[in-house]
C-alpha cells in the first residue's frame, strides 16, 4: 500500500478557480478541489480496499480547515457505518490507520514532505477531536 499525491495541474479538467489553498504546519500549502472532496488530492494504492480507502483519507484531509464539529459529526457517521461498538477502539483504529499511511509515502522527495505535513495535520486534528469524538459517540 503506497500514498501518492495527485497534483493539482489537469485534474479531471479543472482550472485554478476550482481549488482552494490551505495552510499546513511547516509553511506548506495544498490545493484541495471545492467540490470533489473524495477523489482529491491523494490516492492510496496496492490495496484490496484502495479505492474506499482514497475515499476516507481524502474526506478527512479536505476537512482539516472545518471546525471541529464537522470534524466529529463526520467522525460519528463513520463510527455508526462501522462494525464497531466501541467508540475508543474506533478512534485508534483510525490513528493506527493514519500511523499506517505515514509509513508508506511514495513521491518525490518534497511531494513526501507534502503528503507527511498532510497526514500528520490529520493525525494532529483526531488527537484534537478525541474527546468531543467519544462523548458524542457515547450520547448517540
Amino acid at each position: 500500500m503506497h500514498v501518492i499525491w495527485k497534483r493539482p495541474d489537469g485534474f479531471m479538467g479543472a482550472t485554478p478557480d476550482d481549488y482552494q489553498v490551505i495552510e499546513l504546519d511547516g509553511g506548506f500549502r495544498l490545493w484541495l478541489h471545492k467540490s470533489d472532496h473524495t477523489d482529491y488530492p491523494f490516492r492510496v494504492s496496492g490495496g484490496w480496499e484502495e479505492e474506499e480507502a482514497t475515499k476516507r483519507l481524502n474526506t478527512l484531509v479536505n476537512l482539516l480547515q472545518q471546525p471541529d464539529d464537522q470534524f466529529v459529526s463526520h467522525l460519528i457517521t463513520l463510527y455508526q457505518d462501522s462494525f464497531k461498538d466501541d467508540p475508543e477502539g474506533f478512534y485508534k483504529q483510525k490513528i493506527s490507520w493514519i500511523e499506517e499511511l505515514l509509513l508508506h509515502l511514495k513521491g518525490d522527495s518534497w511531494e513526501v514532505e507534502v503528503l507527511d505535513q498532510a497526514l500528520s495535520s490529520v493525525k494532529k486534528r483526531l488527537e484534537q477531536v478525541h474527546g468531543p469524538f467519544l462523548l458524542a459517540a457515547r450520547h448517540r
